[in-house]
């Protein structure tokens, strides 16, 4: 969502980190499960987006039976009133409503970050009911920026893993992390635990929702090694960290809900994590055909099939 100083977006394979010492390549944390997580929803989600724009441009549709087809070679050349370019336009959608939201998502982050550090920004207007949100939040957990906040929007790493990625926050709660059995103690008075917490927007799901993946990605972010400072000296990373949990804001709501991020989620994330690199890796790009003795074959080499003696013949 944020776009970090040291990412750095490879095309096909996705955002990597530049470490800011050595130069190494790191796959991040989200890029992971965006690779290796299916996300089944999305293909309805997508129809349901596509249908209701051909649902909004039918008039349209129904006048451009009477339009030729222009035939664009690009988006600025299209006209707009065939059905043609209606097609592609009810097809855009989705990409337009996932960059809507990720936009919104973004400058929600900003504003969030901004109350942590300060930094002046202008008034949103779309973003202000989060905000609310936020604001409340810190203060229904009594959180003091100064006391509290270890870090904000801090880029931490796992190079012998080949992993980094941004956490939100690095939070002082007094609670005392999540139990195996799913509870959170209060602490006494005076006393609290570090948390790392990565912040969620929807302007359509409940302050509850959550999905497997959040999980993996917190935990990938607890189990770093090191993290990078603003002026690109590493340092090790924050520690110990008893909990993880996603903050959800709402335009009228929020909520903190802690997940799993143990060993059984440090397993599995790590899986994931081999898998992608192993599919980045392009193993089976340019991988040749044989001969029967197992010879490759040249590229560019056709196979030629002998035509039989009966071939358009009659049986």
């Amino acid at each position: 969502m944020t776009s970090p100083r040291h990412a750095l977006d490879t095309g096909d394979t996705g955002r990597y980190y530049l470490h800011p010492v050595t130069g190494q390549q790191l796959v991040s944390v989200t890029n992971v499960l965006s690779t290796a997580v299916a996300k089944p929803a999305l293909v309805p989600w997508a129809a349901k987006i596509t249908a209701e724009k051909a649902l909004d441009l039918l008039p349209a549709f129904v006048h451009a039976a009477l339009v030729a087809p222009c035939k664009p070679r690009r988006v600025a050349d299209e006209c707009g009133t065939c059905t043609d370019c209606l097609v592609k336009a009810a097809k855009r959608e989705v990409n337009l409503v996932k960059e809507k939201a990720s936009d919104l998502g973004t400058r929600i982050h900003h504003h969030a970050d901004a109350h942590v550090t300060g930094a002046q920004l202008e008034h949103d207007e779309e973003v202000e009911p989060y905000l609310e949100q936020y604001l409340r939040f810190l203060t229904d957990f009594d959180i003091d920026l100064t006391r509290d906040v270890e870090a904000a929007e801090l880029t931490v790493a796992h190079p012998k893993l080949g992993l980094a990625g941004t956490l939100d926050l690095l939070l002082h709660l007094r609670l005392d992390g999540r139990t195996n059995d799913g509870r959170v103690k209060a602490l006494p008075e005076g006393q609290r635990a570090l948390w790392v917490v990565d912040i969620k927007t929807s302007a359509t799901k409940s302050a509850t929702t959550v999905y497997p993946e959040m999980a993996l990605q917190l935990t990938a972010l607890r189990h770093c090694t090191e993290a990078w400072l603003p002026d690109d000296t590493v340092a090790p990373m924050p520690a110990p960290i008893k909990g993880a949990a996603v903050l959800n804001l709402r335009t009228n709501d929020y909520a903190l809900i802690p997940l799993p991020s143990g060993t059984p989620e440090w397993t599995a994330y790590r899986g994931l994590l081999a898998g992608t690199q192993w599919l980045h890796g392009e193993h089976t790009k340019d991988v040749p055909r044989i001969t029967p003795t197992g010879a490759p074959v040249a590229k560019g080499t056709t196979t030629r099939t002998k035509k039989s003696s009966t071939d358009g013949k009659a049986a």
